[in-house]
């Protein structure tokens, strides 16, 4: 005569397995959709540092840009960083971020750092931008320039 104690243990054996497949399956599911995502996210923070990497490090548009009259930012004269641009760039920045970042030609916020001091005037600034604590994304982009006759690296953060 059949058991029925093994019968109810057959039975919480096959629920225990939907369970654990389902489980398996839905995490597999949720990583290969959530890596798509962060992948195509950070490309596209990768991008937008490279693409203010090449605006910046360029004399701008129109050549002598101001605040008023800025449409690209560019910080480059005679392919070394020239103060007054770098001075009209930080207080933009301030001021205006928004403007900045679509001076940019971003989507995404950013902020610069250099490897080296620099002093604008009688302050010392320490990034442009605006500096965020904890970004769920930073993507950092490094080029080199030279300013005041010696070699710098800027580092430009994108992050969202």
């Amino acid at each position: 005569m059949k058991s029925k104690k093994a019968q109810a243990w057959g039975f919480d054996l096959m629920i225990a397995s939907v369970i654990f497949v389902a489980a398996i399956a839905t995490f597999y599911l949720f990583t290969l959709n959530n890596t798509h995502e962060t992948d195509e996210n950070l490309q596209s923070l990768q991008y937008d540092g490279n693409n203010i990497a090449d605006n910046i490090l360029s004399i701008g548009y129109p050549e002598n840009w101001t605040q008023s009259n800025v449409i690209r930012i560019g910080i480059l004269s005679e392919d070394k960083i020239n103060e007054d641009k770098l001075s009209n760039f930080n207080e933009l920045a301030e001021t205006n971020y928004e403007a900045t970042k679509s001076a940019l030609d971003s989507r995404n916020n950013y902020y610069i750092t250099f490897s080296e001091n620099i002093t604008l005037g009688s302050n010392s600034i320490d990034f442009i931008g605006m500096k965020e604590a904890n970004p769920k994304n930073l993507v950092k982009t490094t080029r080199l320039t030279v300013y005041k006759e010696r070699p710098i690296a800027i580092y430009i953060n994108v992050w969202n």
